[in-house]
């Protein structure tokens, strides 16, 4: 797990999806409401290696240094554009080897709450997508979906406690 620690950290789940930097808006902002830190967690697995008698590279860039080092581009990218324009909370971003699920679990054990975005795909719409929805059953800490519709602008620094219709879901 990264550095990141104390009371109230805020773990973000992000795999450059526009559902995953909505999350992250959103954590940034709740985390200056509670004056703490924000732990953004991107997993990445490499399938690029086929076993057997002799291994075999499917493709070059299917690389597992070059998916690293593109995801961590692609996290750093992520993290930058959310940050932008606003005063911030710490935030520490981390890559991490795996499965979401499993990753962003593992890391739930230490947060004061896990965000995520609502990927939702497939035939029913509102239906929660398949890390979400693993992470809302096996979560040590309480979970909050940011639906699509949700969109930040700067009124929603500070609310408070006061909910309006497509508030994030808190499982």
């Amino acid at each position: 797990m990264a550095k990141v620690s104390g009371d109230g950290l805020l773990v973000v789940g992000v795999d450059g999806s526009d559902a995953s930097s909505r999350a992250l808006r959103w954590a940034l902002a709740e985390a200056r409401r509670r004056s703490t830190s924000v732990l953004a967690i991107m997993a990445w697995e490499s399938h690029a290696v086929m076993s057997g008698p002799a291994p075999m590279l499917l493709r070059p860039e299917m690389a597992p240094h070059e998916i690293h080092n593109r995801r961590r581009e692609e996290l750093a990218r992520v993290v930058r554009e959310a940050r932008a324009g606003a005063a911030n909370p710490e935030v520490q971003a981390e890559l991490v080897e795996g499965s979401a699920a499993e990753v962003l679990v593992d890391n739930s054990a230490d947060a004061a709450m896990l965000v995520l975005g609502d990927r939702g795909h497939g035939r029913f719409g509102g239906a929660l997508g398949s890390t979400a929805l693993k992470c809302a059953h096996k979560a040590r800490c309480p979970v909050v979906i940011v639906p699509a519709g949700v969109e930040l602008d700067d009124d929603d620094v500070g609310r408070g406690e006061e909910q309006i219709i497509n508030d994030p879901v808190l499982g």
